[in-house]
C-alpha cells in the first residue's frame, strides 16, 4: 500500500539531515511531532495497487471507478498503478494529531515523514487520473492500441437499459397496501383445488335452521 499524493514540496532547508540514516520507526514522538507540524496530509488518504489494466475490461472498469466521487488513479513509473482514495483518519483528532499514537498502526510507523510527499517532490508520478476524462484522454494520446480496443469492445457489447431503468420497468405502478401483499401472499400459498373461504357460497340463517331442525328429527 502506497501513501504518496501529489503535494508542493517544502524549501530545501527544511528538509532533514541527509546524515539521519535511522529507520523511521526510530523517530521519537517529539520527533515526529516536529517534523509533521502544520500537516496532516497522509492522515487523509489511502492509495492502493492495483494491476496493471491491459485488457479491454480492464479499462472499462476502471473508467467505470473514476466516475465516482472521491476516487483517483495514479500511476508511478516504471508501470505501477494505485487507486487513491480520499478519507480522513477517524483517529485524526481536531488538534491535528493521533489519539491512538503508540498503538497506531505499524503501517503509519513505518511510513517516513523525513522524506514524505510535503519535503520532496514526486518524481516518480507519469499521470494522475482524477476523472474518467483523463484516463480516456491519456489512454489515446499514450497507448492508442489499447484505446482501439476499449473501442471495438464497447462497440461489440450488447445494449442494455441501465438497472435502474430495467427494474422500474417491471415495478408496480403506484402505491401497493402491505394488506394488499398479505392477501396476495395468502393466495399464493392455498393448496391447488381448495378455493378459499370467499368462494365458498354462503348460507342463509333460513336455511342453517332447517337443516339442523332435518338432523334432530332423523
Amino acid at each position: 500500500m502506497s501513501r504518496r499524493v501529489s503535494a508542493a514540496p517544502i524549501p530545501p532547508s527544511a528538509a532533514p539531515a541527509a546524515e539521519d540514516a535511522r529507520d523511521a520507526r526510530a523517530l521519537s514522538p517529539a520527533e515526529n511531532a516536529d517534523l509533521c507540524a502544520g500537516c496532516v496530509r497522509c492522515c487523509t488518504y489511502v492509495s492502493i495497487e492495483i494491476d496493471p489494466p491491459r485488457s479491454a475490461w480492464e479499462y472499462d472498469q476502471w473508467i467505470w471507478v473514476l466516475h465516482h466521487r472521491g476516487l483517483q488513479i495514479y500511476l508511478e513509473r516504471p508501470e505501477r498503478w494505485f487507486l487513491h482514495v480520499e478519507g480522513v483518519c477517524r483517529q485524526l483528532n481536531a488538534a491535528g494529531r493521533c489519539d491512538i499514537h503508540g498503538r497506531h498502526p505499524v503501517l503509519c510507523r513505518d511510513y517516513d515523514p523525513r522524506t514524505c510527499e510535503r519535503r520532496y517532490p514526486l518524481s516518480d508520478i507519469r499521470a494522475w487520473f482524477r476523472e474518467a476524462a483523463d484516463l480516456e484522454a491519456w489512454m489515446q494520446r499514450e497507448r492508442p492500441a489499447h484505446w482501439r480496443r476499449l473501442v471495438a469492445w464497447r462497440r461489440d457489447a450488447p445494449q442494455a437499459p441501465p438497472v435502474a431503468d430495467a427494474l422500474a420497468a417491471r415495478a408496480p405502478a403506484g402505491f401497493v397496501p402491505v394488506e394488499s401483499l398479505a392477501v396476495s401472499a395468502a393466495g399464493a400459498r392455498r393448496p391447488a383445488g381448495r378455493p378459499g373461504r370467499e368462494a365458498l357460497p354462503r348460507r342463509s340463517a333460513a336455511s342453517t335452521r332447517r337443516a339442523s331442525a332435518g338432523r334432530r328429527a332423523g
